[in-house]
């Protein structure tokens, strides 16, 4: 062996320990959606930020936990007489009964659409119809309220234009609960939280169990 290769030798354990010693990268964990989820996520084609199916789990936690939920307010509600031309056999919710509530972040939202496609008249219809594992969910997409003669028209108080059209027989199944927007990895979306009228619903939180 040479003098020149016997005199190397000795500096690769301190190579070896130098690299050891180096700060290792930190690993990072990421949440993905479950195959529920992602099974049970539909959206809207005609416009890219409306949302046909929400979610309908009654105790699922609101997507920013510092965003309040505020009592909407009821701006317009049928009258029998309307409720009658529109040929539905319904029963109508008291006006002091038609409540829902709504955070800043889906009030924000809603405003942002109406400027966006230049339209104060742009609302978000909420409807509940059959379907699902367990009987019932949330569908929702955009409307005017130029035709909402039959429908409750709510707002958020501070933030407008911020419309929600809800009819009779739909408000009768989600009095009380709450309109938020949410963003999670399979995207954002309206969805419904906190309703009271239900008892409970599916592990991928669209279906769910009215309370009779």
């Amino acid at each position: 062996m040479s003098f020149a290769l016997r005199r190397r030798l000795p500096l690769f354990p301190r190579r070896l320990a130098a690299f050891a010693a180096q700060p290792k990268p930190k690993s990072f964990a990421v949440s993905l959606p479950s195959r529920n989820q992602l099974r049970c996520a539909r959206f809207s084609s005609s416009r890219p930020y409306a949302t046909t199916i929400a979610s309908a789990s009654a105790s699922a936690p609101a997507a920013d936990q510092g965003d309040a939920n505020i009592d909407a307010v009821l701006i317009s509600s049928p009258s029998l007489q309307e409720a009658e031309n529109d040929e539905s056999d319904v029963d109508l919710v008291d006006p002091s009964e038609a409540r829902i509530q709504i955070t800043n972040s889906a009030a924000e939202q809603l405003r942002a659409i109406s400027t966006r496609e230049n339209d104060p008249n742009i609302a978000l219809r909420i409807a509940v119809e059959s379907g699902g594992c367990h009987g019932y969910q949330y569908k929702i997409d955009l409307d005017s309220i130029s035709d909402s003669q039959a429908d409750y028209l709510f707002s958020a108080p501070h933030i407008r234009p911020s419309n929600v059209l809800i009819d009779p027989v739909s408000l009768s199944l989600i009095k009380g609960a709450t309109l938020d927007f949410a963003t999670e990895l399979i995207g954002s979306s309206f969805r419904i939280k906190e309703n009271p009228q239900a008892a409970g619903g599916c592990g991928c939180g669209v279906s769910w169990e009215a309370k009779f």
